[in-house]
Parts: C-alpha cells; sequence; structure tokens
C-alpha cells in the first residue's frame, strides 16, 4: 500500500495554514502597513515551499510504486488510481479537502492581487500629481517613447 495519507496531512494542513495567511494579508492591506505585508509574504513562500516540497514527495512516491509514469506524471492518472481502489477513503477524503483548499487558496490571492493592483495604480496616480505629471499630457521623445510634460505648479514645489 502507498502510504499517502500522511503527505495528504501534511498538505492540507499547509494549504489550512495558507488560507489563513492570505486571508489576514487582506485584512492588512486595508492598512496597507508594509512590514505586516512583508512578513506575511514570507509566511506564504514558506507554505508554498512546503506545499512544493509535498507534492514533489507525493509524485516520487507514486513514481516509486508504479502508480504514475515517470516521463508524464500527470494527476489524471493518480486520480484514476486512486478511484480505482477500495480501502483509501480517507486518502480521497484528503484529496478533496486539499483541492478545495487549494481553490479558496486560488481565490483569496487573485483578490489579493485585485486590491494590489488597485493600490499601486492609485499610488502611482498620487506620485504623479505631486510631481506635477498628468497622464493625458504626455509628449513623444525622438525614440517613439512617451513621457509626460512637467507643470511648473507641482504641489512638491509649494
Amino acid at each position: 500500500m502507498v502510504p499517502l495519507a500522511p503527505l495528504f496531512t501534511q498538505m492540507k494542513e499547509n494549504l489550512e495554514k495558507l488560507l489563513e495567511v492570505l486571508q489576514c494579508e487582506r485584512r492588512i492591506l486595508a492598512t496597507a502597513t508594509p512590514d505586516d505585508i512583508l512578513q506575511l509574504s514570507s509566511e506564504k513562500q514558506a507554505l508554498l515551499d512546503n506545499i512544493d516540497t509535498a507534492n514533489e514527495k507525493r509524485t516520487k512516491m507514486l513514481i516509486k510504486f508504479g502508480v504514475i509514469d515517470a516521463k508524464d506524471p500527470s494527476d489524471h492518472a493518480f486520480k484514476e488510481w486512486l478511484d480505482a481502489q477500495p480501502k483509501m477513503e480517507d486518502v480521497k477524503q484528503l484529496v478533496d479537502e486539499c483541492n478545495i483548499l487549494l481553490d479558496q487558496c486560488k481565490k483569496e490571492n487573485f483578490t489579493n492581487a485585485r486590491i494590489i493592483t488597485t493600490l499601486r495604480k492609485r499610488n502611482k496616480t498620487l506620485f504623479e500629481m505631486l510631481q506635477g505629471h498628468n497622464r493625458k499630457n504626455k509628449v513623444y521623445t525622438s525614440k517613439g517613447n512617451t513621457h509626460p510634460v512637467s507643470s511648473k505648479h507641482t504641489l512638491g514645489r509649494a
């Protein structure tokens, strides 16, 4: 029998922690505290590294036991094999739970990415205003690029 239950338990725990970190990240993005964001980013990276390591172990284990092909290790082959196993209900449940958690993590991460993009655009606009640039007033350079026309009355000079 392939000892997959401990591996998927570890992956599930890491995915649960990742989901918590992503939800915390969204709350911290509201306050936009750089130190907190950096700390959460390093936590996310560590959890993702753990998940990647566990996934690599899973793939090597499945190849070793002949469940999947070493040249084409697909999740589809693993799912077919797992469905055919009568005594691995605990692993099937863990796999389902991991997939649900993974989908939730992807959704949270996508939402956080949209928040960060919006904050970045807002900060860029505010910075341009302070510099006296207006995105509508741009001129072409000799190389064909554009750059904003500087205003004589900038907030930074006031």
